[in-house]
């Protein structure tokens, strides 16, 4: 920083205040001025900091994720906490919500709790709301959605009616996408149509569109689709109006969706092929990516291998495999399915071993950083119930030091202190036994299922094994995968999802015997555990919870769709690792799904790759 100024900036000045007025809803105009009249290399560091902030507020409304972070840390090179704390502040919200779009949301989160806790002990009500949207949007990513609704309600609470400004209808619109990423679609509407009308009367038409697009996609889950498509074409023409053209390809991605839905493959191969373009042309590779991965995947399903093998060598360049491990491993699955039907079953079998591992490791560090974060609220939680106490404790301290000529006063006033006390100690001991079931639950449970998690699954098989190569004792393991579970999901919704999800949990409870362990490890995919168990008594177990499946649409609620199952059982040698075992069912439930569906098969240690044949 070569031009530091003593002065604190405690708003933004012009002509940047100004720009921050506009920038919300006319990103563009804002862009192409702020392109034309960049500041002298001689100007203050004060000016490059605004400057370079305003431009990451541009690109980041124009969803240009890495542009956005770019210019975010560009800022930061001007600015430090010591010589421009809010500005500072501001920089680091902006960082983290840049963060949170390329898709690395931790890494802004330690900035958006430092801009909290400063904005709210300085009464600085705006950057408080902004930090609070913003923390709000990262905990979405991180899937911690009961923080997230905490942050939007907040904010919602702080937030006034200036559309030019963060308003009621921007944290509406964020409430409802929290809603729709927990699968309550119709919670979700009437916060997007709340946003949606909002946008309308102010005439903001970048935030209607997106609005919009949020509310075509809930009504598309909820089984609306004419009123979906209809708010997604608007969506698109809107975008298209005020030249955001990823905003078209946004919109045409998720009508592509509803064409494949019904089958309409050419439609939905002409709208993501063009959607494609404008990603790559925005400079967008992981849109692009995501584009090429479901051009691949309609060639899959219409049965042009040639045609999935282009598209998915095209997703394989865009994949940048250290800062997208989701995505990657995603891609290594379908990957895996396109050189089995190719017939290469060895390659196939070494990338889904490949992902499969990825899959363990990435599960593994999620569930450690979210482990951490709920331990640091609640360390925190616990550390000001404590403070309280000692503040509780010093003013009886003081009181006696004062009042020393009143004795039974101080006595009467000792003994109301006292209980005072000992009832915030009570207090603190109950939340603290609370707080702790509590996060021995969320560490141990999957919040949807109340089935073990894959973590808690995972150590328990770990145990069993240990168990079982001690004493020689029988063990097996099945993995279950719910049966076209997307076309569920696509076709009535992801409440009904839901629902079967919940269903197929209580049904094993129920059909299981009391010695076996059942965990969700995935979207649809489940992981038992029979302990004192060989495959043959294994087969009887599993293929009896099959036959069961038969019911479940009608507890789910959605009695035309067949709720089926397919499970791979494999049991358990002396030298095997836990990821060699888990494969080995891992294998059988490939070759389940393969053969047909809707089946249990036996893994076969003598067939190292998937095959067509049973065994």
């Amino acid at each position: 920083m070569a031009n530091a100024q003593t002065t604190q900036l405690k708003q933004l000045s012009e002509p940047y205040a100004g720009y921050a007025l506009t920038v919300l809803n006319s990103p563009h105009e804002v862009l192409d001025t702020l392109i034309n009249s960049a500041p002298d290399a001689s100007a203050a560091d004060i000016i490059h900091a605004q400057y370079q902030l305003m431009l990451a507020k541009a690109y980041y409304n124009l969803t240009y994720p890495q542009k956005a972070l770019k210019h975010a840390q560009l800022a930061l090179g001007f600015v430090s906490e010591k010589s421009q704390t809010w500005l500072y502040h501001q920089v680091k919200v902006m960082e983290a919500v840049a963060f949170e779009l390329i898709g690395t949301p931790m890494q802004g989160l330690a900035g958006l709790n430092a801009a909290i806790a400063w904005s709210k002990q300085q009464n600085d009500a705006k950057l408080y709301l902004q930090a609070l949207f913003s923390r709000g949007i990262v905990q979405t990513s991180l899937a911690d959605y009961l923080a997230a609704l905490d942050d939007f309600q907040q904010a919602y609470a702080l937030a006034s009616d200036n559309p030019n400004e963060l308003s009621k209808a921007h944290v509406a619109a964020m409430l409802a996408q929290v809603y729709e990423y927990r699968s309550e679609d119709s919670v979700a509407i009437p916060y997007y149509e709340e946003a949606v009308a909002a946008h309308r009367t102010h005439g903001a038409d970048l935030d209607l569109s997106i609005a919009l697009f949020g509310l075509g996609k809930a009504h598309r889950n909820t089984g609306n689709i004419e009123l979906a498509i209809s708010q997604l074409e608007e969506s698109a023409l809107l975008a298209e109006k005020i030249d955001d053209l990823q905003g078209v390809a946004y919109a045409l991605k998720e009508l592509a969706a509803i064409n494949m839905l019904q089958k309409d493959y050419a439609a939905a191969e002409q709208k993501l092929v063009k959607a494609a373009d404008i990603f790559a042309q925005a400079g967008n590779p992981q849109m692009n990516f995501n584009m090429m991965v479901s051009l691949g995947m309609l060639a899959l399903e219409t049965d042009n291998l040639t045609q999935a093998e282009t598209y998915l060598h095209s997703a394989d360049i865009l994949l940048d495999r250290q800062n997208m491990p989701v995505h990657s491993i995603g891609f290594d699955e379908i990957y895996a399915g396109l050189l089995f039907r190719q017939g290469h079953y060895q390659r196939a079998y070494e990338v889904l071993k490949q992902a499969f591992l990825n899959h363990k490791k990435y599960q593994s560090a999620q569930s450690s950083e979210q482990l951490h974060e709920l331990s640091s609220r609640f360390e925190l939680q616990l550390a000001q119930q404590e403070n309280k106490v000692l503040s509780q404790q010093n003013a009886l301290q003081q009181l006696q030091l004062s009042n020393k000529k009143t004795l039974n006063l101080q006595l009467i006033l000792l003994t109301v202190f006292a209980t005072v006390v000992c009832g915030l100690l009570g207090i603190i001991v109950m939340r603290n036994k609370v707080h702790k079931n509590r996060l021995e639950k969320l560490a141990t449970r999957d919040e949807l299922t109340d089935l073990y998690n894959r973590r808690h699954t995972l150590a328990l098989l770990e145990q069993q094994m240990s168990l079982a190569a001690r004493h020689d004792k029988r063990l097996c393991i099945a993995m279950l995968d719910l049966d076209w579970f997307k076309q569920i999901n696509d076709s009535y919704g992801h409440v009904a999802g839901d629902k079967v999800l919940r269903e197929f949990a209580v049904l094993c409870n129920k059909s299981l015997r009391e010695s076996d362990v059942v965990g969700r490890i995935g979207g649809e995919e489940f992981l038992l555990i029979l302990s004192h168990t060989a495959s043959d008594d294994a087969y009887k177990v599993l293929d009896n919870l099959r036959l069961k499946m038969v019911g479940l649409s009608q507890l789910a609620e959605i009695p035309q769709a067949e709720v089926t199952i397919s499970i791979g059982i494999a049991e358990y040698q002396q030298d095997d690792s836990l990821e060699d075992f888990m494969l080995l069912a891992d294998t059988a439930l490939y070759r389940a799904k393969n053969n047909g569906r809707d089946q249990v098969v036996v893994a076969n240690r003598n067939i190292t790759v998937p095959t067509d044949s049973l065994p």
